[in-house]
């Protein structure tokens, strides 16, 4: 695979999507860095937690459990849970893949891609590669945010434990980018793969939270990969290898199908 057609085809894509991705790495750094500014000190823990038991459950299992009320670090975890965060992410999963594959067949300008001497490989690789380095930088803007703002305000965690945090939130927008992807890649509009794409995040988010909340449907909460994503838990305890092996697995199979289904689709 040469180096030098997918350097030009990230170029393509950096043109496309530039501005809006410096945007929103700006959006999230501001956020986390406010979510460390608001944080309750160690010895202001304790109101919170008796506020959280107060609250529905509904309510403390959406922010993460009993875990995201007790210690500054849980309380700043929640800013890796918000939907603010979240949504940006998801935006990103929506936005390139879509605009990459199913928008270029949709303008008409695939086939001035596919005239040149690019594989059609090559083109769901340097898509996927395109929006993983974009969601690297979006996820590095966000833990940079959390560093200095922990290095600025003593809260009894530093910008260390927050790593597992920042890559596991890479990874889950990772595996979703990449099942964009796949979904474009079988698409003949970036409306019709928008759609899609965006259902499909809505719904993992959706499924796993009344998993937590409703006994009748836990049983399906391991299909959501928002299962895999506890910000909290990995604060106190580390990144579970079990998770990172369900997202890791899920993303190299989309790509992988992405790649298939591209080969033999008629553009």
């Amino acid at each position: 695979m040469s180096a030098s057609v997918i350097l030009a085809l990230l170029g393509h894509l950096w043109r496309q999507h530039r501005r809006p991705l410096l945007v929103m790495a700006a959006g999230v750094l501001l956020f986390e860095f406010l979510i460390t500014r608001l944080a309750p000190a160690p010895d202001e823990v304790s109101w919170l937690s008796g506020l959280a038991a107060l609250a529905p459950p509904q309510l403390v299992a959406l922010a993460g459990g009993d875990v995201a009320f007790t210690s500054p670090g849980g309380v700043i975890a929640l800013g890796y849970t918000h939907p603010f965060f979240l949504l940006l992410l998801g935006v990103w999963a929506v936005r390139v893949p879509s605009s990459a594959l199913a928008g270029e067949i949709g303008r008409g300008t695939m086939d001035l891609l596919a005239g040149r001497p690019v594989t059609r490989s090559q083109l769901v690789i340097s898509t996927f590669v395109g929006f993983a380095l974009g969601l690297t930088l979006i996820v590095f803007a966000a833990w940079t945010a959390t560093a200095i703002g922990l290095s600025l305000r003593p809260l009894g965690v530093t910008g260390g434990r927050f790593v597992g945090v920042g890559a596991m939130a890479w990874l889950l927008f990772a595996s979703f980018g990449a099942v964009s992807v796949l979904i474009s890649a079988t698409a003949r509009e970036a409306g019709h793969a928008i759609a899609w794409i965006s259902g499909v995040i809505a719904t993992s988010f959706v499924l796993e939270y009344l998993a937590r909340v409703w006994k009748p449907v836990a049983g399906l909460g391991p299909l959501s990969p928002f299962a895999y994503y506890r910000p909290q838990q990995i604060v106190t305890g580390g990144v579970a290898a079990s998770d990172v092996t369900r997202l890791a697995a899920l993303m190299v199979v989309a790509i992988v199908a992405a790649t298939l289904v591209f080969r033999r689709r008629d553009l």
